[in-house]
């Protein structure tokens, strides 16, 4: 698949969807979509269903151009064509929000480019390896499998995080997991509780550096026989100059904790990682013990601490250690941090912030959760103000590591402003969803100026 013209594409997609006998079919889809998970107030499911006709008479009549593009997209997308969209090289969301988290691990629906991007022959270190260009997608379902990997690698990001998996399976919460928040344009004030308006059948245009979004996936796993095989090929499909993390959890409290991230992180290891990032951060794993959820682990330091020495100790001193944490206020990182600097190569955060999100109709968002994290560009200040003082953390102690930033990237100034902090490589993963074109918008308008370069 590769990017077209928008008037060259249009005509394309057109071509395609009368081809398969989908045009008449077009409304109706398009409505099962956007109904799937709660019904819109009915004005406003009217007039989307007034446009989705239109369109449909439009591309029957071969009368769709230009104009056409922004509500096309959101037609076939949540009508489920979004591989028509991507067929023809046109950008749509990465991941189809309508399908199921285990049909989706197979099935990245956004467009791949036929080239990688790349910053000519400049690299830059992270981690220990000299990478193409310093942008990546965390450890998210946008890396929840081997073609996941594949599909990101060749849209020109070089440093990825295999979603956290665990030393068993583990199911995700009932759909919807991810969601637009399309009221949520600016960003909040750093660490701020946030509530989040969003509704299922909200849509952000692909490339918006104003999108965010709420998800609420439960942190799932495959079994390790599973995601083990599934990593081993995931690793293989990098380039040289690309690096895959594997991020993992454990489960239980105390010295069982410990064992357990251990356990996973000698898995990955043993399975080829050649560095392991510690989900210390995730703020929207099921507390099986209480209601609601569990407050991200890193909150807790000498919890933190005792994991991180437990896996330390477990682990090949060649394999890299990552920690990675949620966004976290001044007296709680400053205590945090040189504790953890002897004892890993990278920090990485902030994950997403945990809201309260409900629809427009004052119901949950995501039925029986009313918690989610929200990411985009909503948190920008927040991973702004996160990746500053860990940087300055990080120059004031005695101890390198490296900071993998990331929140709120969702176009090059968002990426080089965490970057110019002192970030080693910058992380996207609302951006990424959103935009598929958006690190190779990175490495044309950055490639050739990007300091901290290593090489030529």
């Amino acid at each position: 698949m590769t990017t077209a013209s928008s008037g060259d594409a249009v005509g394309r997609v057109r071509e395609d969807l009368v081809a398969r006998g989908l045009v008449d079919g077009l409304p109706a889809a398009f409505l099962a979509g956007v109904t799937r998970f709660a019904r819109p107030p009915q004005p406003e499911l009217d007039a989307l269903a007034a446009a989705a006709r239109g369109l449909a008479a439009r591309l029957a009549a071969g009368d769709v151009g230009d104009a056409d593009l922004p509500l096309l997209t959101r037609v076939l997308f949540s009508a489920g064509h979004a591989a028509v969209l991507a067929d023809a090289g046109l950008p749509t969301p990465a991941y189809d929000l309508l399908g199921s988290y285990r049909v989706n691990l197979t099935t990245p629906v956004g467009p791949r480019l036929a080239q990688r991007p790349v910053a000519g022959g400049r690299r830059w270190r992270v981690l220990g390896r000299d990478v193409g260009f310093p942008i990546g997608v965390p450890a998210c379902v946008l890396g929840g499998g081997e073609e996941w990997v594949r599909h990101f690698a060749c849209n020109g990001y070089s440093v990825l995080t295999y979603k956290t998996v665990r030393s068993r399976a583990h199911e995700p919460n009932a759909q919807p997991n991810w969601v637009f928040a399309q009221r949520e344009t600016r960003s909040l004030p750093p660490g701020a509780a946030a509530e989040v308006t969003a509704d299922p059948w909200d849509w952000v245009p692909p490339g918006s550096p104003d999108v965010s979004t709420v998800n609420s996936f439960g942190v799932p796993s495959l079994a390790p026989e599973e995601w083990t095989a599934d990593l081993e090929r995931s690793l293989a499909a990098v380039d040289d100059d690309q690096l895959l993390l594997v991020s993992v959890m454990g489960e239980g409290d105390g010295p069982a904790l410990v064992d357990d991230f251990a356990r996973t992180a000698r898995l990955a290891q043993e399975a080829g990682a050649t560095v392991v990032e510690l989900n210390l951060s995730c703020p929207n794993t099921l507390n099986p013990g209480a209601p609601g959820v569990k407050s991200p682990l890193c909150l807790d330091a000498d919890a933190t601490v005792a994991v991180v020495e437990g896996v330390r100790r477990a682990l090949d001193d060649r394999t890299g250690l990552v920690a990675k944490l949620s966004w976290l206020d001044e007296p709680r990182l400053a205590a945090l941090v040189p504790r953890l600097a002897p004892l890993v190569d990278g920090v990485a955060g902030i994950n997403t912030l945990q809201s309260r999100v409900r629809r427009s109709d004052g119901e949950p968002t995501f039925p029986g959760r009313e918690l989610a994290g929200l990411s985009g560009a909503a948190v920008r200040d927040s991973a702004l103000d996160f990746t500053g003082r860990l940087v300055a953390l990080r120059e004031a102690g005695s101890r390198h590591f490296d900071v993998l930033a990331m929140g709120g990237v969702t176009d090059p100034a968002s990426f080089a402003a965490l970057f110019a902090l002192g970030a080693d490589a910058v992380q996207s993963a609302s951006g990424a969803f959103a935009n598929p074109f958006l690190a190779r918008d990175c490495v044309d308008e950055l490639g050739d100026t990007l300091p901290r370069a290593v090489a030529r």
